[in-house]
């Protein structure tokens, strides 16, 4: 019996996670929506200004989330980084690892 309680327990506590993060959306602060992905080729006579780290979570109750829902997250936190730096490009610099993905961020 005491076994069923905690697996309920860990059922209830696991949807909560789960409704929590299906409700959790990234903000875009104003501008973020012209920064644009590019590739090295067209980054070419653009400016680098540095780099931005982006981070979301990877597993919700031992559940690893869906890797195109977390890069699109990222693209939106790193867009939002390159907005403060000045920036209006990124480039991916590393695939997704633990949640973290890193970008180069320029003006061009």
């Amino acid at each position: 019996m005491k076994m069923v309680i905690n697996r309920l327990k860990q059922l209830v506590c696991g949807g909560v996670a789960l409704m929590l993060v299906a409700c959790a959306t990234v903000k875009t602060v104003p501008g973020a929506e012209d920064v644009r992905l590019l590739s090295a080729a067209e980054l070419l006579n653009c400016q680098r200004l540095g780099s931005a780290s982006a981070q979301v979570v990877d597993r919700i109750a031992f559940v690893e989330r869906d890797k195109e829902k977390m890069a699109k997250e990222l693209l939106k936190l790193a867009q939002n980084e390159a907005v403060k730096m000045g920036g209006n490009a990124l480039l991916v610099v590393s695939d997704i690892k633990n949640g973290s993905r890193q970008f180069d961020v320029y003006r061009c």
